[in-house]
């Protein structure tokens, strides 16, 4: 029912935590968590009523409405300060988590977050580092095809290093471990890109620099591996 990357998800909230999941779709990850002793409570949330009902019916076939509560939310703006100590953004773009994280900045009580942008994950990790938040764990992983990039991060009121553009863009955990997963991507983003840039270039394009940018970032990142 759970995939390997919701999986990973659920496997980065620190057991005892009560979450909440926000755009939690059919409820896989709270009851993963429920099922598996990390959580005794957590809130599923999304915007659309559809799979709420959905994740209703999932949370009762497993017995667990008493502990997971479904609310139908525009992000975090149902939860109320200090409701929950832990909140899960996955399966959405880099720049709506950012979005959703800076509209709900001002609750009080929550000290850990667990993000899987599908995109733009330099934007998450910046928004983070900008707003006392301590990225204390990444990983990578590949889940039917695809790449996907798991960040846990603490409240932190002193003020944080900020990451170099390789580093935002790729991890600094990643990097630091020289993650083998994150290696496999680096050489298949450089193929892609170099021969999209070929292409740019035999056509004389306008616009090469986006990608001479991604190439170069990319290369810096993979030096790291020799």
């Amino acid at each position: 029912m759970i995939s390997e990357r919701l999986k990973a998800v659920a496997g980065m909230v620190t057991k005892g935590k009560k979450v909440a999941d926000i755009g939690t779709d059919h409820g896989y990850v709270p009851i993963y968590l429920v099922e598996n002793s990390i959580c005794s409570k957590v809130y599923a949330m999304d915007i659309n009523e559809g799979p709420l009902k959905i994740a209703d019916k999932n949370i009762a076939i497993h017995g667990l409405s008493d502990k997971i509560e479904t609310i139908q939310s525009n992000g975090m703006e149902k939860l109320k300060d200090n409701m929950v100590d832990g909140a899960i953004i996955s399966g959405m773009g880099g720049d709506l988590i950012v979005d959703i994280l800076s509209r709900g900045k001002n609750i009080k009580g929550i000290n850990e977050l667990v993000l899987s942008p599908h995109r733009r994950v330099d934007l998450v990790r910046k928004y983070l580092l900008e707003n006392n938040w301590e990225i204390i764990d990444e990983k990578m992983l590949i889940d039917s095809g695809k790449y996907y990039t798991i960040i846990k991060a603490l409240k932190n009121d002193e003020k944080l290093h900020m990451y170099s553009d390789v580093e935002l863009k790729y991890g600094k955990i990643l990097l630091d471990n020289k993650d083998l997963v994150l290696k496999g991507y680096l050489e298949k983003e450089y193929l892609k890109f170099a021969e999209i840039f070929e292409k740019m270039k035999a056509n004389k394009s306008d616009n090469m620099q986006e990608v001479e940018n991604i190439i170069y970032l990319n290369r810096e990142a993979y030096r790291i591996y020799d």
